[in-house]
């Protein structure tokens, strides 16, 4: 072995112990310690791999070959935006990438900026775009968690708030000629312990918190809230309430 590569190695072997270390260790000041040295070995592993062969592994993205009248596939406005993505556990940030809504695939330059690669959806734990986190849920034994993909993380504590995103082409004859349109939709899902719900209506809302079903109809009324005109913001001041950040004489 060539001396050179030694730091490399050890830096290796570092990061690897100090990854496993992070993910069992409760938050305090050791672990905050530990945080800071996986984040000066994770630049050191930076560093020393460029091009980042661990992160340009994936197929090449296939752009869509035709127009669509109205919309467009991707989360956001639809350009690249800079964010984070921990592949295959190793945390690469600063990143320019997309979110392709329809296919559910990440997307981003290869490494010398010729065409674009989308990301292996099983290596991808979590992936950020401006202030948006994207969490990959993957299959599991509990029947009341969503599918696999991925969902948005609008709310974490002792209760979770979810979003999944999605988006279709549509196709339309009605005109006389062939036309496509993206179709948006999203569903919401809460997370209590270890049990799912869907909340996509005042009732299955008010279902999933049913241990204050009785405060939570008032905090609603009192504050003006409405599933069914607002859902995102009814949803995400619901959460906040139940989790004790929002009195129930908050104001609107």
């Amino acid at each position: 072995m060539r001396l050179s590569a030694i730091p490399f190695y050890s830096c290796i072997l570092f990061f690897c112990s100090l990854y496993t270390s992070i993910r069992a260790q409760p938050a305090g000041k050791d672990s905050l310690a530990t945080r800071a040295a996986y984040y000066n070995a994770l630049q050191v592993y930076h560093k020393y791999l460029t091009p980042e062969t661990g992160l340009y592994r994936g197929s090449e993205y296939v752009q869509y070959a035709y127009s669509l009248k109205e919309g467009h596939p991707y989360f956001d406005d639809g350009h690249m935006q800079k964010g984070a993505v921990l592949y295959n556990g190793i945390l690469y940030e600063n990143i320019p990438l997309l979110y392709d809504l329809v296919k559910e695939q990440v997307v981003i330059d290869d490494s010398y900026n010729n065409y674009t690669i989308f990301l292996i959806n099983g290596q991808v734990d979590y992936f950020t775009i401006k202030a948006h986190l994207f969490i990959y849920f993957r299959d599991t034994l509990n029947p009341s968690a969503p599918r696999r993909g991925f969902y948005e993380q609008l709310y974490q504590d002792r209760i979770a708030l979810y979003k999944k995103e999605k988006k279709v082409i549509q196709e339309d004859l009605s005109s006389g000629k062939l036309e496509r349109n993206i179709e948006a939709s999203a569903s919401y899902y809460l997370k209590k312990g270890t049990a799912w719900y869907a909340v996509n209506n005042k009732k299955s809302l008010l279902a999933a918190l049913d241990d204050r079903r009785r405060e939570a109809k008032k905090f609603i009324r009192k504050n003006g809230l409405n599933v069914r005109r607002d859902k995102e913001n009814t949803l995400l001041k619901v959460t906040a309430w139940y989790n004790g950040e929002i009195s129930n004489t908050a104001n609107k």
